[in-house]
């Protein structure tokens, strides 16, 4: 299926062929070993795939563009990535765009070396609504941390996790807050994707942006996601066309059934197009 794009420009296309070639040499020989290694996560930040809608001053420099590209390379090596995309996509933008600027001197550069890998936690692990039950109270200027919640992604293997929580004392109406917590910390547990917090001391430095607003930041994170995500599937979806097609395009005579492909084909194009 090919058909003039508008939304690449020739650096676009660039990168493109860069991060084609990080997923035949480096990603698809590691996929089948499960969770990603270190290496794997240290090359993708060498080679500029990480975090590319972040500011250049920490290592990212690119735009939507960018972040697009990756996912339908993904796509189109039949990858179904939640680890680079989680790191990438949702939490190193919420902490970028609620970070002071010694919070993102401290956190960002090693966010897109790959050094610091990155999970989420949001919902309570034990609750069936989906709520969230871990609190964090203040103490001079320090935070303890008690509770459990599910990470998102690289459960098994983060240094920084982007917990939100409640946080006592606050107003009743205040909504969620977010903490970095580091993976050191004492009383930080964390098997798969369970996370277990038992009087976690955590400095209020780590808090990120205001008390209870949160929520604002990580639904802006995770509407960009759900874009990503449509272009994903878009990509899939004319992958998986274009074989059908192809054969179907060879061996089928009758006008209406070139008809009926041709309007599939111009459905399966305009899913990507009408993301452009």
């Amino acid at each position: 299926m090919d058909a003039q794009r508008t939304l690449y420009r020739e650096d676009h296309e660039l990168f493109r062929t860069a991060v084609r070639r990080f997923l035949e040499r480096d990603y698809l020989p590691h996929q089948s070993s499960g969770a990603l290694d270190r290496q794997l996560w240290l090359k993708a930040g060498r080679q500029g795939l990480l975090c590319v809608t972040l500011p250049a001053q920490y290592g990212g420099g690119g735009d939507f563009g960018h972040a697009a590209i990756i996912r339908e390379e993904f796509a189109r090596a039949g990858i179904q990535d939640q680890a680079l995309s989680l790191h990438s996509d949702i939490v190193a933008p919420c902490i970028a765009g609620l970070a002071t600027d010694e919070q993102k001197q401290r956190w960002l550069p090693g966010i897109c070396s790959g050094e610091l890998i990155l999970a989420l936690a949001v919902a309570d692990a034990d609750s069936a609504n989906g709520e969230v039950q871990t609190r964090a109270r203040r103490e001079h200027d320090h935070y303890h941390i008690n509770g459990s919640a599910c990470a998102l992604g690289n459960g098994g293997d983060f240094d920084l996790l982007l917990l939100a929580c409640l946080i006592d004392g606050e107003d009743s109406e205040a909504g969620l807050s977010l903490i970095i917590v580091e993976r050191d910390r004492p009383g930080l547990g964390a098997g798969g994707t369970d996370i277990g917090l038992v009087d976690v001391r955590v400095p209020s430095a780590n808090l990120l942006g205001q008390t209870g607003r949160g929520q604002t930041c990580l639904d802006q994170a995770l509407r960009q996601r759900h874009l990503l995500t449509a272009i994903f599937a878009a990509c899939q979806l004319e992958q998986l066309l274009e074989p059908v097609l192809g054969q179907a395009q060879r061996s089928w005579d009758p006008s209406d059934a070139r008809l009926a492909l041709a309007s599939i084909k111009t459905r399966a194009l305009s899913l990507g197009h009408g993301l452009d």
